[in-house]
């Protein structure tokens, strides 16, 4: 049985951007589709019931599904697409599909469960907190730019989305573009240790091409670029995302939001990033 990328819609129009997207996916990568709409119970006294067969809200879920599987197949007559109705909490749901999927897709905003996607519980319960990738698609698609941009911090130990944006620009035979982003330190902490920005940039410049060495034996047909910054990451991702299909990213947390698990890059970019976004945790895998 084919990896399944795992899509959620509601009925909105970034749901249907959000399908057709991963139906695009999915023949690139040949895996099957998935989509998936989630009907949150009936609460009464505290109490949570399902809806009874002939519930108008679960007909209405089973016609959105038909007509985004319809779409989806429309669009991409290679791909083997099916549906499911669930019931419960969209957050839990869709992180309780998550384990094996090869992906899970959703748009950026949406209606019902999805609502407040980029601000809201949903998006922030499932970037960040999925094992493995989870692509955020903002609006209808347009043209294709043919590069795949990912964000690159070469002092974490494991590189997650660096594999997956590998992945996706040779599916694509598209460009990839790793862009890391430096700072010096505060002018308190830096003062009078003569730090050379130059030098630094160099150092910088030299350590990520190093650790992106087994990548390019991997994948000799990829076109790499290695754009090095001094400034902050997310405004240089952002700035990418305007020539890209996809910007991929990693969590760990790492960033000025300690406390946060899907981390500020991530957070800046998912919120501010003008193409789809991929969030990409590693997977625990059993021994």
């Amino acid at each position: 049985m084919s990896e399944q990328i795992i899509v959620g819609v509601d009925g909105s129009r970034g749901a249907l951007a959000a399908a057709l997207w991963a139906a695009d996916d999915a023949a690139r990568r040949g895996c099957d589709l998935q989509i998936v709409y989630v009907e949150e119970p009936l609460v009464y006294g505290g109490r949570a019931y399902e809806r009874s067969a002939d519930d108008p809200a679960r007909k209405q879920g089973e016609r959105l599904l038909q007509e985004a599987a319809a779409r989806a197949a429309e669009s991409r007559s290679d791909v083997h697409v099916s549906t499911e109705l669930l019931y419960g909490d969209t957050t839990e749901i869709l992180r309780a599909q998550a384990g094996e999927a090869a992906a899970i897709v959703v748009g950026s905003r949406g209606l019902g469960g999805f609502a407040g996607l980029l601000l809201g519980s949903v998006g922030l319960g499932l970037a960040g907190h999925v094992m493995g990738p989870v692509v955020v698609v903002r609006g209808a698609p347009t043209m294709v730019q043919g590069e795949i941009v990912a964000g690159l911090n070469p002092d974490d130990a494991v590189h997650p989305a660096i594999d997956y944006a590998f992945e996706e620009a040779q599916a694509r035979g598209a460009r990839l573009r790793v862009v890391h982003a430096w700072d010096l330190p505060s002018s308190r902490l830096g003062a009078g240790f003569g730090l050379d920005p130059d030098i630094i940039a160099q150092a910088q410049q030299a350590h990520v091409h190093g650790v992106l060495e087994p990548w390019l034996k991997r994948h000799p047909g990829v076109a790499v670029s290695e754009s090095v910054y001094r400034g902050n990451p997310i405004a240089a991702l952002c700035e990418a995302s305007a020539r890209a299909d996809l910007v991929v990213v990693g969590s760990r947390g790492r960033g000025v939001i300690r406390s946060a698990v899907l981390g500020s890059v991530s957070h800046g970019v998912l919120h501010y990033a003008t193409c789809p976004v991929a969030v990409v945790r590693p997977r625990v895998r059993a021994d």
